[in-house]
């Protein structure tokens, strides 16, 4: 490895090439010894896509083993109905991913399964199960109609934002990722009534995607606590994905937590070099923590390179944005936080401990 160096040049690489290794070991150790969440992952709709087209076992195949190696406990699938099958088959498409994921899981069911409570939350990190929880990204499936909340509750959903970044019934969200304009308007009367319903339900509200005038709102009209499942902080990025300080400190004084975003465009890097990809994530870290406080922050990665290659397209071309290239590389970014001082007990609090409170919190 060092061929060609002089031994004082050498040494020092070697002394670097140790310290990664005891700081990669440490935060494995880290992840397997205590709670690990991802708060937002799009499975559901990836496994859909893929076995419309044939593939079958696919969470085992494409993920299972990086779960593990991440030690994760529980992830969060949103259910994600694309912008071409709205509005006459946002209903069906959302339901044909629940139904897909459950099929998918069944053969794994003593490894990974969904939860829609705290029993059976408390139950998979007992038996040392990963927990799938599942949550709608955006109400555009219901329509207008709010009696279709209760129907996709008791299909096990137990989170929902408004919207996803374009416009429906409930909310305007705010502009896609990437694109820098100030998309304007709250929430409808009928979002007002929706956040209601929701926590009457037991449903967790996500705003990662809503515009600055709906989180004004929902600040308003929010009785329980909310979560960013996917954001990151406007003040290391500029992107309207990401969230203001004055909305990271409100946040997080009703309870809620933030999920750091691993999208290179809304956290503002490329995937490579991975070193840079991993510093940018770790500035995030280290300013949501700083203004949010740490028990409000955790992991809401948002990793979307195997949605994208499950998406039908006419060339083999395919958006690959995120920073982490699986979740078996969670210990990478510990590591990284752990080598530029993060406390191991900070660290336990973002990489799961913080979410599994938010949950026990607001599941029924």
């Amino acid at each position: 490895m060092f061929s060609g160096l002089s031994e004082s040049k050498a040494a020092p690489l070697k002394r670097k090439w140790k310290m990664e290794e005891i700081l990669l070991e440490w935060a494995r150790a880290i992840h397997r010894e205590n709670p690990v969440v991802d708060a937002h992952f799009d499975l559901a709709a990836e496994v859909y896509n893929r076995r419309l087209h044939g593939e079958r076992n696919v969470v085992e195949r494409h993920y299972l083993q990086h779960f593990w190696e991440a030690g994760l406990n529980v992830c969060v699938s949103s259910v994600f109905v694309p912008s071409k099958d709205l509005p006459e088959k946002g209903l069906h498409t959302a339901i044909a991913q629940i139904e897909a994921l459950r099929e998918d899981l069944e053969p794994i069911r003593s490894e990974v399964g969904i939860v829609t409570g705290r029993e059976e939350l408390e139950q998979a990190l007992g038996r040392g199960r990963i927990g799938i929880l599942l949550s709608l990204e955006g109400l555009d499936p219901i329509g207008t109609d709010l009696y279709l909340l209760r129907a996709f509750y008791d299909l096990g959903v137990r989170g929902a934002g408004l919207t996803w970044s374009r416009p429906n019934a409930f909310a305007r969200g705010c502009c896609p990722a990437g694109e820098m304009k100030e998309i304007s308007g709250g929430l409808t009367d009928l979002g007002r009534e929706a956040v209601a319903k929701m926590e009457a339900l037991g449903m967790y509200l996500d705003v990662s995607h809503l515009n600055n005038d709906g989180f004004g709102d929902v600040l308003e009209c929010a009785a329980r606590p909310f979560a960013a499942s996917h954001s990151d902080a406007w003040t290391v990025h500029a992107d309207y994905r990401n969230l203001r300080d004055d909305q990271i400190e409100a946040l997080a004084a009703r309870g809620g937590v933030i999920g750091l975003n691993a999208c290179g465009t809304i956290a503002g890097a490329a995937p490579y070099p991975r070193e840079a990809a991993l510093e940018c994530l770790c500035r995030h870290v280290e300013h949501l923590v700083r203004v949010a406080g740490e028990e409000h922050v955790g992991f809401g990665f948002d990793l979307c390179n195997g949605l994208s290659a499950s998406m039908p397209r006419l060339s083999f071309e395919t958006e690959e944005d995120d920073l982490l290239l699986h979740h078996g590389e969670m210990p990478l970014l510990s590591a990284a936080l752990l080598e530029r001082g993060m406390t191991e007990d900070t660290l336990i609090g973002l990489i799961g401990g913080n979410f599994l409170r938010y949950f026990r919190n607001v599941l029924s």
